[in-house]
């Protein structure tokens, strides 16, 4: 769902309170109602509005019982004529309100990155004995090497994050080829090396105190896995009061099962991550974003 369609059912809705006695839509069920006639099925509505599908799916069941632009047909729903109606007036007031705003509209500042530390984490061999739970992004590999030829090129600080276990079960045991760095991702004699056996950069390491006397202008995280380590280290840089950016193509994670057993894939899995981790911890960006 674009900003500007947002803006959209936010105006349809004031307007539409305005000239009657009651309307039962509210801004965010007619952005759901602008959303799933673009959709290609309850999935992929569900990945576009980032929720959950039971829940988008009694959204839609809502905004039937409230008015009548919703129909379910043979098991799906559909949009009436009075829904299309309705949804081309929200577009029409969308471009309404573009003019109106214009240039008052704010478009996201670029990035900056000049005195940004890269934190690069679990970026070890471990994780090439997982592959058997299903991985997604198979480029997150090759972006994080971009992005530290990136920092060393413009002779920017890089730390590496080692997760290390006593465990000799573990994926990172500390005796096993499965601590060591992945090729291509070694660190530099003189880039440092944290040594973490939680899952944040941050639980007993010495990281924050490292990183309270550079006093970086942002923390840039990459590396593995999202839902764990990458999560857990921004939300503890959030509550230190670090600036963090997570470049969200140079992560991945595995597939999961849920409590009732079901299996949820990686990819929805980090999608639905990342947008969580952008709304309350950190800015994502991808590499495109960090090289240009």
């Amino acid at each position: 769902m674009s900003l500007s369609l947002e803006y959209g059912a936010k105006i349809a809705y004031i307007y539409l309170s305005m000239t009657r006695n009651r309307f039962l839509l509210s801004s965010d069920q007619l952005e759901l109602l602008l959303a799933f006639e673009e959709s290609k099925g309850l999935s992929h509505l569900a990945e576009t509005m980032a929720k959950d599908p039971s829940v988008v799916s009694r959204g839609l069941q809502k905004i039937a019982e409230s008015y009548p632009v919703l129909i379910k047909i043979r098991g799906r729903w559909e949009l009436t004529p009075l829904g299309r109606e309705l949804n081309v007036f929200t577009k029409e007031l969308t471009l309404k309100q573009e003019v109106l705003l214009g240039s008052c509209i704010k478009k996201p500042s670029k990035v900056i990155f000049v005195d940004s530390v890269l934190i690069v984490i679990n970026a070890q061999c471990g994780l090439l004995d997982a592959t058997q739970l299903g991985r997604n992004n198979s480029d997150a590999e090759k972006n994080i090497s971009k992005l530290i030829s990136h920092w060393r090129k413009k002779k920017r600080k890089v730390f590496h994050v080692k997760h290390v276990s006593d465990n000799p079960s573990s994926f990172f045991y500390r005796s096993s080829k499965g601590c060591d760095f992945l090729p291509g991702l070694t660190p530099l004699a003189e880039e440092k090396v944290v040594e973490k056996m939680k899952s944040s950069a941050f639980e007993n390491t010495e990281l924050e105190e490292i990183l309270k006397t550079i006093e970086p202008a942002n923390i840039v995280l990459a590396g593995f896995t999202a839902n764990e380590c990458i999560d857990a280290t921004a939300r503890d840089a959030s509550s230190l009061g670090f600036s963090t950016i997570v470049i969200g193509d140079a992560t991945a994670m595995f597939d999961m099962k849920a409590p009732d057993g079901k299996l949820l894939r990686a990819d929805r899995l980090h999608r639905l991550t990342l947008a969580n981790l952008n709304a309350f911890y950190a800015k994502v960006v991808d590499t495109a974003n960090v090289l240009s």
